[in-house]
């Protein structure tokens, strides 16, 4: 009795060998399911991925000694006998492969690869060739017990949840805003504004606003700006700010609104969220007051002001007679320019003249091209 409870208790060479085959390290694999022959264990998957291992390897004869030594321990387990049929077909032993063929159709009817493969030989016309294209894996699987090939994604997962366990404990403790609030004080006061609760957000009177938002909007439009902010996407924070303003938001909404301009950071040319055209922000001029811009373009009607230049940038000019639009822009230092002179100019929208369809723009840096 105690040998045979022994003998029920996992192996951790058993495991091991197993781990090894699944990585398809097959000489790893049989140091360890021969350890665990050693110690005794006779199960049919101790020999049967032995047997395997060797004909991954290519030692048949290896494989034809751990086929026979599990049938001997585990009397018709038929996937020992479809390996050893595998053997005495390559050893040409066509007859004593089709007996234990018939053997395990006796006892699984329905074994389709091994009825497809008795069907095959019964239409090859050439043995010698049939057996020599036949492959083990057209006869018998050779993956890892099912158990095993699932247990590197049990583990993936289960350290997931973990991890989301871990996190999700960690933002609702006390420590998370203690932490946020030395790491990262901006992002901790942003998260402290937040919108008026059980209160009527927008007014019903749409009539002078030129955006219309319903309650469920605009609080969604509070929690985007707040993540927008968060990654760095300065334009597409701005302009659904300036939509918000000019819309049928109540007041005091408004007022929650616009504290959160205060920590939209200055944008990099070099990581812009959103460049956009000309004619993009004259179809909607007053959604994209204070984006940033990136346009090049030539230089006309060049004059030098105190501490700066002014110029009109002619947007996209691609000849005489064709460009996207004239944007006048003020730029600040000493800067060594010339009218018709090719540049890009990185700077701020701030107002636009229906009259003139111009577009003003407050430079920061200019580029020669």
């Amino acid at each position: 009795m105690k040998n045979k409870k022994k003998q029920k208790k996992s192996n951790p060479e058993i495991k091991k060998g197993l781990k090894y085959y699944r990585k398809k390290q097959y000489i790893k694999a049989i140091y360890h399911l021969e350890k665990a022959l050693r110690e005794g264990r006779t199960e049919p998957k101790v020999y049967l991925y032995l047997g395997y291992s060797s004909l991954k390897t290519g030692d048949i004869d290896g494989a034809r000694r751990y086929f026979r030594g599990g049938l001997i321990h585990n009397e018709g387990n038929v996937d020992l006998l479809k390996g050893l049929s595998y053997i005495y077909l390559k050893d040409e032993r066509v007859e004593d492969a089709i007996g234990l063929w018939g053997e395990i159709l006796e006892k699984h009817p329905l074994e389709r690869k091994i009825k497809k493969a008795l069907q095959k030989l019964r239409m090859s016309e050439n043995i010698n060739e049939f057996i020599e294209q036949s492959k083990a894996e057209d006869f018998f699987s050779m993956r890892p017990p099912f158990f095993t090939r699932l247990k590197p994604y049990i583990v993936g997962v289960s350290i997931l949840i973990f991890v989301v366990i871990l996190g999700l404990g960690f933002y609702v403790s006390p420590l998370y805003e203690r932490t946020l609030n030395k790491v990262f004080p901006e992002a901790a006061r942003l998260k402290q504004v937040e919108l008026p609760s059980n209160q009527k957000l927008a007014s019903e009177d749409a009539e002078k606003v030129l955006y219309y938002f319903d309650d469920k909007e605009l609080k969604n439009s509070f929690v985007k700006v707040k993540k927008l902010i968060y990654k760095n996407k300065t334009n597409q924070a701005i302009i659904l700010l300036n939509k918000i303003m000019y819309s049928n938001a109540l007041p005091q909404v408004k007022e929650k609104f616009k504290v959160l301009y205060k920590f939209i950071e200055p944008l990099d040319p070099l990581s812009m969220d959103h460049n956009p055209g000309f004619h993009e922000i004259t179809k909607d001029p007053v959604a994209f007051k204070g984006v940033y811009v990136l346009w090049d373009g030539r230089i006309a009607n060049l004059v030098k002001i105190k501490n700066g230049v002014e110029f009109d940038l002619l947007v996209n000019y691609i000849n005489e007679d064709t460009i996207a639009g004239i944007a006048h822009v003020k730029l600040h230092g000493k800067y060594y320019l010339e009218n018709r002179q090719k540049i890009e100019v990185f700077g701020i929208y701030r107002d636009y003249d229906k009259q003139d369809g111009k577009l003003f723009i407050d430079g920061i840096l200019v580029k020669p091209l």
